[in-house]
Protein backbone atom coordinates (compact mmCIF):
# COMPACT_ATOMS: atom_id res chain seq x y z
CA UNK A 1 0.00 0.00 0.00
CA UNK A 2 1.53 3.76 -1.06
CA UNK A 3 2.18 5.55 2.36
CA UNK A 4 0.36 8.79 1.90
CA UNK A 5 3.03 10.49 4.19
CA UNK A 6 5.75 9.56 1.28
CA UNK A 7 7.25 11.21 -1.80
CA UNK A 8 3.90 11.03 -4.04
CA UNK A 9 3.96 11.46 -7.66
CA UNK A 10 0.82 12.36 -8.91
CA UNK A 11 -0.11 12.63 -12.79
CA UNK A 12 -3.11 15.28 -12.83
CA UNK A 13 -5.41 16.13 -11.92
CA UNK A 14 -6.61 16.39 -15.50
CA UNK A 15 -9.23 15.88 -17.98
CA UNK A 16 -10.40 12.31 -18.01
CA UNK A 17 -12.77 9.30 -17.99
CA UNK A 18 -12.44 5.87 -16.89
CA UNK A 19 -13.11 3.85 -20.35
CA UNK A 20 -9.58 5.78 -21.97
CA UNK A 21 -7.57 5.13 -19.24
CA UNK A 22 -8.91 1.28 -18.50
CA UNK A 23 -6.78 -0.35 -21.13
CA UNK A 24 -3.42 0.70 -19.18
CA UNK A 25 -4.82 0.27 -16.00
CA UNK A 26 -5.82 -3.55 -16.95
CA UNK A 27 -1.85 -3.54 -18.61
CA UNK A 28 -0.34 -2.76 -14.97
CA UNK A 29 -1.42 -6.80 -14.24
CA UNK A 30 0.26 -8.31 -17.22
CA UNK A 31 3.30 -6.27 -17.68
CA UNK A 32 5.26 -7.83 -15.59
CA UNK A 33 4.83 -10.99 -16.88
CA UNK A 34 5.81 -9.47 -20.24
CA UNK A 35 8.78 -7.54 -19.23
CA UNK A 36 9.85 -8.87 -15.54
CA UNK A 37 9.63 -5.53 -13.67
CA UNK A 38 6.04 -4.18 -12.15
CA UNK A 39 5.14 -0.90 -11.86
CA UNK A 40 5.16 -0.19 -8.16
CA UNK A 41 1.60 0.56 -6.30
CA UNK A 42 -0.87 2.52 -8.13
CA UNK A 43 -4.05 4.55 -7.56
CA UNK A 44 -6.35 6.19 -10.33
CA UNK A 45 -9.03 8.73 -8.88
CA UNK A 46 -11.78 9.90 -10.64
CA UNK A 47 -14.14 12.78 -10.44
CA UNK A 48 -16.40 14.59 -12.11
CA UNK A 49 -14.41 13.91 -15.56
CA UNK A 50 -11.31 14.94 -13.69
CA UNK A 51 -8.67 11.76 -12.91
CA UNK A 52 -5.36 11.41 -10.98
CA UNK A 53 -2.76 8.71 -10.51
CA UNK A 54 -0.95 8.50 -7.85
CA UNK A 55 2.17 6.36 -7.00
CA UNK A 56 5.16 6.68 -4.76
CA UNK A 57 7.98 8.25 -6.25
CA UNK A 58 10.73 6.54 -5.01
CA UNK A 59 9.47 3.31 -6.09
CA UNK A 60 8.40 4.48 -8.96
CA UNK A 61 12.17 5.27 -10.10
CA UNK A 62 13.21 2.18 -8.52
CA UNK A 63 11.17 -0.02 -11.31
CA UNK A 64 12.03 2.11 -13.74
CA UNK A 65 15.66 2.35 -13.12
CA UNK A 66 15.95 -1.54 -13.46
CA UNK A 67 13.91 -1.32 -16.51
CA UNK A 68 16.38 1.49 -17.82
CA UNK A 69 19.50 -0.59 -16.98
CA UNK A 70 17.92 -4.00 -18.27
CA UNK A 71 16.11 -2.96 -21.75
CA UNK A 72 16.90 1.08 -22.24
CA UNK A 73 20.74 1.08 -21.97
CA UNK A 74 20.42 -2.29 -24.01
CA UNK A 75 20.77 -1.28 -27.40
CA UNK A 76 19.48 -4.47 -28.91
CA UNK A 77 17.17 -5.33 -26.43
CA UNK A 78 15.11 -1.48 -26.79
CA UNK A 79 14.94 -1.68 -29.96
CA UNK A 80 13.75 -5.23 -29.99
CA UNK A 81 11.19 -4.09 -27.36
CA UNK A 82 9.97 -0.84 -29.69
CA UNK A 83 9.73 -3.03 -33.06
CA UNK A 84 7.16 -5.32 -30.73
CA UNK A 85 5.05 -2.19 -29.52
CA UNK A 86 5.25 -0.92 -33.19
CA UNK A 87 3.16 -3.59 -34.63
CA UNK A 88 0.70 -3.34 -31.36
CA UNK A 89 0.12 0.25 -33.01
CA UNK A 90 -0.02 -0.66 -36.70
CA UNK A 91 -2.48 -3.11 -35.47
CA UNK A 92 -4.57 -0.22 -34.24
CA UNK A 93 -5.04 1.28 -37.79
CA UNK A 94 -6.89 -1.50 -38.79
CA UNK A 95 -9.13 -1.08 -36.36
CA UNK A 96 -9.36 3.26 -37.08
CA UNK A 97 -10.41 2.30 -40.62
CA UNK A 98 -13.61 0.03 -39.50
CA UNK A 99 -14.31 2.96 -37.09
CA UNK A 100 -14.44 5.57 -39.46
CA UNK A 101 -16.38 3.43 -41.83
CA UNK A 102 -19.27 3.44 -39.79
CA UNK A 103 -20.41 0.62 -37.41
CA UNK A 104 -24.28 0.91 -37.75
CA UNK A 105 -24.47 -1.85 -40.10
CA UNK A 106 -22.60 -4.17 -38.64
CA UNK A 107 -24.53 -7.41 -37.07
CA UNK A 108 -24.72 -7.25 -33.44
CA UNK A 109 -22.94 -10.28 -32.90
CA UNK A 110 -20.18 -9.29 -35.24
CA UNK A 111 -19.70 -5.83 -33.15
CA UNK A 112 -19.01 -7.67 -30.13
CA UNK A 113 -16.25 -9.98 -31.76
CA UNK A 114 -14.70 -7.04 -33.28
CA UNK A 115 -14.97 -5.15 -29.52
CA UNK A 116 -13.33 -7.96 -27.95
CA UNK A 117 -10.36 -7.81 -30.15
CA UNK A 118 -9.87 -4.15 -30.01
CA UNK A 119 -10.61 -4.40 -25.85
CA UNK A 120 -7.16 -7.39 -26.64
CA UNK A 121 -5.28 -4.76 -29.39
CA UNK A 122 -5.38 -1.85 -26.91
CA UNK A 123 -4.53 -3.54 -23.95
CA UNK A 124 -1.67 -5.27 -25.60
CA UNK A 125 -0.80 -2.27 -27.18
CA UNK A 126 -0.21 -0.48 -23.48
CA UNK A 127 1.55 -3.53 -22.42
CA UNK A 128 4.19 -3.46 -24.91
CA UNK A 129 4.22 0.52 -24.66
CA UNK A 130 4.73 0.75 -20.70
CA UNK A 131 8.74 0.60 -21.47
CA UNK A 132 9.71 3.94 -22.18
CA UNK A 133 7.06 5.63 -19.75
CA UNK A 134 8.36 3.48 -16.42
CA UNK A 135 12.17 3.50 -17.75
CA UNK A 136 11.95 7.59 -17.94
CA UNK A 137 11.64 7.59 -14.11
CA UNK A 138 14.33 5.81 -13.41
CA UNK A 139 16.36 6.80 -16.38
CA UNK A 140 15.96 10.66 -15.43
CA UNK A 141 17.27 9.92 -12.35
CA UNK A 142 20.19 7.60 -12.90
CA UNK A 143 21.39 11.13 -15.67
CA UNK A 144 20.77 13.15 -12.65
CA UNK A 145 22.75 11.40 -9.93
CA UNK A 146 25.75 11.41 -13.08
CA UNK A 147 25.80 14.83 -13.37
CA UNK A 148 24.87 16.11 -10.47
CA UNK A 149 28.36 13.69 -9.33
CA UNK A 150 30.36 15.71 -12.21
CA UNK A 151 29.73 19.38 -11.93
CA UNK A 152 26.77 20.07 -9.43
CA UNK A 153 26.96 23.79 -10.39
CA UNK A 154 25.84 23.78 -14.05
CA UNK A 155 23.67 21.17 -13.88
CA UNK A 156 20.39 22.53 -15.56
CA UNK A 157 22.38 23.73 -18.26
CA UNK A 158 23.85 20.13 -19.04
CA UNK A 159 20.42 18.22 -18.24
CA UNK A 160 19.12 20.34 -20.24
CA UNK A 161 20.93 20.32 -23.37
CA UNK A 162 22.09 16.40 -23.16
CA UNK A 163 18.49 15.05 -22.57
CA UNK A 164 16.36 16.62 -25.13
CA UNK A 165 14.71 14.90 -28.14
CA UNK A 166 16.39 15.19 -31.46
CA UNK A 167 13.47 14.16 -33.36
CA UNK A 168 10.43 16.60 -33.67
CA UNK A 169 7.26 15.92 -31.37
CA UNK A 170 3.99 14.89 -33.21
CA UNK A 171 2.96 18.33 -32.75
CA UNK A 172 5.60 20.12 -34.58
CA UNK A 173 5.49 17.63 -37.21
CA UNK A 174 1.67 18.58 -38.32
CA UNK A 175 2.68 22.49 -37.28
CA UNK A 176 5.03 22.40 -40.22
CA UNK A 177 3.02 20.29 -42.55
CA UNK A 178 0.32 22.91 -42.17
CA UNK A 179 2.79 25.84 -42.28
CA UNK A 180 4.16 24.29 -45.67
CA UNK A 181 0.30 23.97 -47.25
CA UNK A 182 -0.24 27.57 -46.66
CA UNK A 183 3.18 28.46 -48.81
CA UNK A 184 0.89 26.41 -51.69
CA UNK A 185 -1.04 27.72 -54.43
CA UNK A 186 -3.68 25.28 -54.97
CA UNK A 187 -3.59 23.64 -51.78
CA UNK A 188 -7.12 22.18 -51.34
CA UNK A 189 -6.32 18.52 -51.91
CA UNK A 190 -3.44 19.37 -49.38
CA UNK A 191 -5.49 20.41 -46.97
CA UNK A 192 -8.10 17.39 -47.26
CA UNK A 193 -5.16 15.02 -46.62
CA UNK A 194 -3.86 16.87 -44.06
CA UNK A 195 -7.25 17.22 -42.21
CA UNK A 196 -7.83 13.19 -42.54
CA UNK A 197 -4.27 12.56 -40.98
CA UNK A 198 -4.45 14.89 -38.24
CA UNK A 199 -8.73 14.57 -37.47
CA UNK A 200 -7.35 13.27 -33.45
CA UNK A 201 -5.33 16.17 -32.99
CA UNK A 202 -7.19 17.53 -30.11
CA UNK A 203 -8.17 14.70 -28.22
CA UNK A 204 -7.49 13.54 -24.60
CA UNK A 205 -8.66 11.30 -22.18
CA UNK A 206 -12.36 12.71 -21.61
CA UNK A 207 -12.87 14.02 -24.83
CA UNK A 208 -13.01 13.06 -28.44
CA UNK A 209 -13.65 14.53 -31.78
CA UNK A 210 -13.34 15.14 -35.50
CA UNK A 211 -11.08 18.21 -35.87
CA UNK A 212 -12.78 18.90 -39.66
CA UNK A 213 -11.13 21.24 -42.57
CA UNK A 214 -12.80 24.34 -41.51
CA UNK A 215 -10.59 24.01 -38.13
CA UNK A 216 -7.53 23.63 -40.28
CA UNK A 217 -8.33 26.43 -42.49
CA UNK A 218 -8.85 28.91 -39.58
CA UNK A 219 -5.52 28.11 -38.34
CA UNK A 220 -3.70 28.57 -41.53
CA UNK A 221 -5.36 32.40 -41.93
CA UNK A 222 -4.22 33.23 -38.64
CA UNK A 223 -0.57 33.37 -39.68
CA UNK A 224 0.95 35.12 -42.85
CA UNK A 225 3.05 33.43 -46.09
CA UNK A 226 6.20 35.66 -44.58
CA UNK A 227 5.62 34.32 -41.16
CA UNK A 228 4.64 30.80 -42.63
CA UNK A 229 8.31 30.85 -43.96
CA UNK A 230 9.86 32.18 -40.94
CA UNK A 231 8.24 29.23 -38.51
CA UNK A 232 9.19 26.72 -41.17
CA UNK A 233 12.72 27.74 -41.18
CA UNK A 234 12.51 27.43 -36.82
CA UNK A 235 11.47 24.37 -37.18
CA UNK A 236 13.52 22.60 -39.78
CA UNK A 237 16.16 23.60 -37.81
CA UNK A 238 14.89 22.66 -34.83
CA UNK A 239 17.00 19.19 -34.61
CA UNK A 240 20.36 20.41 -35.91
CA UNK A 241 20.27 23.29 -32.89
CA UNK A 242 19.79 20.31 -30.47
CA UNK A 243 22.62 18.70 -31.66
CA UNK A 244 24.68 21.11 -32.21
CA UNK A 245 24.14 22.37 -28.54
CA UNK A 246 24.71 18.89 -27.24
CA UNK A 247 27.84 18.52 -28.98
CA UNK A 248 29.19 22.37 -27.85
CA UNK A 249 27.83 21.55 -24.02
CA UNK A 250 29.50 17.93 -24.02
CA UNK A 251 32.87 19.43 -25.51
CA UNK A 252 32.48 22.41 -23.22
CA UNK A 253 32.16 20.58 -19.78
CA UNK A 254 33.88 17.21 -20.86
CA UNK A 255 31.29 14.80 -20.63
CA UNK A 256 31.90 11.72 -20.46
CA UNK A 257 30.51 9.12 -23.15
CA UNK A 258 28.77 7.13 -20.41
CA UNK A 259 26.60 10.20 -19.24
CA UNK A 260 26.04 10.86 -23.08
CA UNK A 261 24.82 7.49 -23.55
CA UNK A 262 22.46 7.89 -21.15
CA UNK A 263 21.59 10.88 -21.57
CA UNK A 264 20.58 9.74 -25.59
CA UNK A 265 19.06 6.62 -24.42
CA UNK A 266 16.90 8.96 -22.14
CA UNK A 267 16.31 11.25 -25.01
CA UNK A 268 14.73 8.13 -26.65
CA UNK A 269 12.54 7.23 -24.58
CA UNK A 270 11.32 11.16 -24.25
CA UNK A 271 10.82 10.77 -28.06
CA UNK A 272 9.02 6.90 -28.07
CA UNK A 273 6.61 8.57 -25.20
CA UNK A 274 5.43 11.33 -27.99
CA UNK A 275 4.91 9.57 -30.76
CA UNK A 276 3.13 6.85 -28.85
CA UNK A 277 0.80 9.98 -27.74
CA UNK A 278 -0.39 9.68 -31.04
CA UNK A 279 -1.55 6.80 -31.34
CA UNK A 280 -3.69 6.70 -27.36
CA UNK A 281 -5.44 9.85 -29.11
CA UNK A 282 -6.47 7.96 -31.95
CA UNK A 283 -7.41 4.64 -29.97
CA UNK A 284 -9.65 7.01 -27.79
CA UNK A 285 -11.53 8.15 -30.81
CA UNK A 286 -11.76 4.67 -31.75
CA UNK A 287 -13.15 3.80 -28.50
CA UNK A 288 -15.58 6.52 -28.51
CA UNK A 289 -16.78 5.54 -32.04
CA UNK A 290 -17.91 1.93 -30.23
CA UNK A 291 -19.44 3.47 -27.55
CA UNK A 292 -21.45 5.49 -29.74
CA UNK A 293 -22.73 2.75 -31.68
CA UNK A 294 -23.23 0.80 -28.07
CA UNK A 295 -25.04 3.69 -26.76
CA UNK A 296 -27.65 4.03 -29.94
CA UNK A 297 -28.38 -0.08 -29.58
CA UNK A 298 -28.39 -0.90 -25.98
CA UNK A 299 -30.35 3.01 -25.57
CA UNK A 300 -27.85 3.77 -22.56
CA UNK A 301 -26.12 7.32 -21.82
CA UNK A 302 -22.72 7.44 -23.83
CA UNK A 303 -21.72 9.36 -20.94
CA UNK A 304 -22.51 6.82 -18.41
CA UNK A 305 -20.31 4.21 -20.80
CA UNK A 306 -17.63 6.45 -20.34
CA UNK A 307 -17.22 5.43 -16.36
CA UNK A 308 -17.40 1.75 -17.32
CA UNK A 309 -14.41 -0.22 -17.64
CA UNK A 310 -13.44 -2.58 -20.97
CA UNK A 311 -14.90 -5.63 -19.05
CA UNK A 312 -18.30 -3.99 -18.23
CA UNK A 313 -18.68 -2.87 -21.65
CA UNK A 314 -17.99 -6.56 -22.86
CA UNK A 315 -20.36 -8.23 -20.30
CA UNK A 316 -23.36 -5.92 -21.73
CA UNK A 317 -22.73 -6.94 -25.49
CA UNK A 318 -22.81 -10.49 -24.51
CA UNK A 319 -25.24 -10.57 -21.54
CA UNK A 320 -26.74 -7.70 -21.15
CA UNK A 321 -25.30 -7.09 -18.03
CA UNK A 322 -26.19 -3.33 -17.02
CA UNK A 323 -23.82 -0.99 -14.63
CA UNK A 324 -25.52 1.87 -12.97
CA UNK A 325 -22.72 4.31 -13.22
CA UNK A 326 -24.12 7.50 -11.64
CA UNK A 327 -22.10 6.78 -8.49
CA UNK A 328 -19.17 6.60 -10.07
CA UNK A 329 -18.88 10.15 -11.29
CA UNK A 330 -18.85 11.65 -7.22
CA UNK A 331 -16.13 9.24 -6.83
CA UNK A 332 -14.25 6.08 -8.58
CA UNK A 333 -10.56 4.35 -7.66
CA UNK A 334 -8.75 1.64 -9.49
CA UNK A 335 -6.39 0.71 -7.60
CA UNK A 336 -3.42 -1.93 -8.79
CA UNK A 337 -1.28 -3.30 -6.05
CA UNK A 338 2.33 -4.31 -7.23
CA UNK A 339 2.02 -7.54 -8.80
CA UNK A 340 -1.57 -8.16 -8.14
CA UNK A 341 -5.17 -7.47 -9.21
CA UNK A 342 -7.29 -4.47 -9.70
CA UNK A 343 -9.33 -3.10 -6.90
CA UNK A 344 -12.41 -0.79 -7.12
CA UNK A 345 -13.91 1.30 -5.03
CA UNK A 346 -17.29 3.46 -5.93
CA UNK A 347 -18.59 6.85 -4.36
CA UNK A 348 -18.15 7.49 -0.10
CA UNK A 349 -15.59 4.14 -0.48
CA UNK A 350 -13.73 5.57 -3.44
CA UNK A 351 -13.67 9.48 -1.49
CA UNK A 352 -12.54 7.46 1.50
CA UNK A 353 -9.92 5.69 0.27
CA UNK A 354 -8.02 8.68 -1.51
CA UNK A 355 -8.76 11.10 0.71
CA UNK A 356 -5.04 10.77 2.65
CA UNK A 357 -3.55 11.44 -0.69
CA UNK A 358 -5.65 14.28 -1.75
CA UNK A 359 -3.52 16.31 1.47
CA UNK A 360 -1.29 18.89 0.32
CA UNK A 361 0.49 21.49 2.72
CA UNK A 362 0.17 24.76 1.37
CA UNK A 363 0.86 26.86 4.80
CA UNK A 364 4.12 27.98 3.53
CA UNK A 365 4.29 31.36 1.30
CA UNK A 366 7.52 30.25 -0.61
CA UNK A 367 6.89 28.66 -4.17
CA UNK A 368 9.98 26.09 -4.95
CA UNK A 369 10.10 23.74 -7.77
CA UNK A 370 12.52 21.89 -10.36
CA UNK A 371 13.93 24.38 -13.08
CA UNK A 372 13.56 22.27 -16.57
CA UNK A 373 14.10 25.00 -18.66
CA UNK A 374 15.72 28.05 -18.45
CA UNK A 375 14.67 29.67 -22.01
CA UNK A 376 16.14 32.13 -23.49
CA UNK A 377 15.40 34.59 -20.37
CA UNK A 378 15.93 33.06 -17.13
CA UNK A 379 14.23 35.79 -15.29
CA UNK A 380 10.93 36.51 -16.84
CA UNK A 381 7.73 38.79 -15.45
CA UNK A 382 3.83 38.50 -16.41
CA UNK A 383 0.18 38.04 -15.38
CA UNK A 384 -0.77 34.80 -13.91
CA UNK A 385 -3.31 32.41 -16.32
CA UNK A 386 -4.26 29.12 -14.34
CA UNK A 387 -5.84 26.93 -16.79
CA UNK A 388 -6.76 23.49 -14.92
CA UNK A 389 -8.23 22.09 -18.13
CA UNK A 390 -7.33 22.26 -21.97
CA UNK A 391 -11.08 23.15 -22.29
CA UNK A 392 -9.83 26.45 -21.40
CA UNK A 393 -6.45 27.07 -23.58
CA UNK A 394 -8.09 29.17 -25.58
CA UNK A 395 -8.40 32.01 -22.95
CA UNK A 396 -4.66 32.34 -22.99
CA UNK A 397 -3.23 35.18 -23.12
CA UNK A 398 -0.08 35.75 -24.73
CA UNK A 399 2.93 36.47 -22.54
CA UNK A 400 1.20 35.13 -20.00
CA UNK A 401 2.71 32.67 -17.31
CA UNK A 402 0.50 29.50 -17.62
CA UNK A 403 0.02 28.39 -14.22
CA UNK A 404 -1.45 24.21 -14.64
CA UNK A 405 -1.85 21.25 -12.30
CA UNK A 406 0.40 19.59 -15.29
CA UNK A 407 0.39 19.81 -18.97
CA UNK A 408 -0.39 17.42 -21.49
CA UNK A 409 -0.77 17.79 -25.67
CA UNK A 410 -4.03 19.02 -25.60
CA UNK A 411 -2.29 22.10 -23.67
CA UNK A 412 0.07 23.17 -26.81
CA UNK A 413 -2.53 26.56 -27.78
CA UNK A 414 -2.13 27.64 -24.14
CA UNK A 415 1.54 26.86 -24.26
CA UNK A 416 2.77 28.37 -27.19
CA UNK A 417 1.59 31.73 -25.83
CA UNK A 418 2.81 31.29 -22.67
CA UNK A 419 5.99 33.73 -21.15
CA UNK A 420 6.56 30.71 -18.62
CA UNK A 421 5.45 27.46 -17.72
CA UNK A 422 4.66 26.72 -13.50
CA UNK A 423 3.21 23.04 -12.78
CA UNK A 424 2.65 21.47 -9.50
CA UNK A 425 3.47 18.14 -10.80
CA UNK A 426 5.90 16.56 -13.47
CA UNK A 427 9.58 16.17 -13.60
CA UNK A 428 12.84 16.83 -15.57
CA UNK A 429 11.28 14.83 -18.57
CA UNK A 430 7.87 15.56 -17.98
CA UNK A 431 5.47 17.02 -20.96
CA UNK A 432 6.09 20.67 -19.88
CA UNK A 433 10.08 20.48 -19.69
CA UNK A 434 9.97 19.23 -23.06
CA UNK A 435 7.66 21.58 -24.83
CA UNK A 436 9.17 24.48 -22.71
CA UNK A 437 12.52 23.98 -24.02
CA UNK A 438 11.06 23.60 -27.69
CA UNK A 439 9.73 26.92 -26.97
CA UNK A 440 12.86 28.59 -25.19
CA UNK A 441 10.93 29.96 -22.55
CA UNK A 442 11.69 28.87 -18.19
CA UNK A 443 9.41 26.32 -16.96
CA UNK A 444 9.37 25.10 -13.03
CA UNK A 445 7.59 21.98 -12.36
CA UNK A 446 6.90 20.10 -9.23
CA UNK A 447 6.03 22.91 -7.12
CA UNK A 448 2.92 21.35 -5.50
CA UNK A 449 0.90 23.99 -4.68
CA UNK A 450 1.15 26.68 -7.77
CA UNK A 451 -2.50 26.46 -8.39
CA UNK A 452 -3.61 26.37 -5.12
CA UNK A 453 -1.32 29.76 -3.90
CA UNK A 454 -1.24 31.41 -7.22
CA UNK A 455 -4.42 33.80 -8.67
CA UNK A 456 -5.81 34.70 -11.74
CA UNK A 457 -4.56 37.89 -12.38
CA UNK A 458 -1.41 38.35 -10.16
CA UNK A 459 2.05 39.98 -11.62
CA UNK A 460 4.70 37.53 -10.41
CA UNK A 461 8.73 36.43 -11.57
CA UNK A 462 9.61 33.32 -12.85
CA UNK A 463 13.21 33.20 -11.92
CA UNK A 464 14.33 29.92 -13.28
CA UNK A 465 18.46 30.82 -12.43
CA UNK A 466 16.50 29.50 -8.70
CA UNK A 467 13.71 27.37 -9.08
CA UNK A 468 11.72 30.47 -7.34
CA UNK A 469 8.30 32.38 -8.10
CA UNK A 470 7.91 35.34 -6.87
CA UNK A 471 4.80 37.13 -6.23
CA UNK A 472 5.03 41.07 -6.88
CA UNK A 473 1.57 42.27 -6.98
Amino acid sequence: MIDPKKELFRWGPIDGKPIYTDPFVQAFVHFPDYIGVPWPDVIGYFKNDKMLFIADYSDLRKNGRKLFLKYVLNESRCRKEYKEWAKTAQRLTGFEKIANKGLSKIPSTKLTDLFVSWDFAVRDFWEKGFLPELANWGGEQLLKSKILEFNKLSFIEIFEAISAPETLSFFQKEELELLKIRLMKGRKEELKRHQRKYYWLRNNYAHTGVLGETYFKKELNKISAVQAERKIREIEAYAKKVRQKKADIAGKYRISREIMDIAHKLAYCVWWQDYRKQFIFIANHITARFLEEISRRKIMAFGGLCYCTLNEIIALLVENKRINTKERRNGFVCYYPEKGKIDYFVGEEASKFVKPYLEINISRRELKGVVVSTGKHQKVKGVVRIILSPKSANTMEKGAILVAPMTSPDFIIAMRKAAAIITDEGGMTSHAAIISRELNIPCIVGTKIATKILKDGQLIEVDASRGLVKIIK
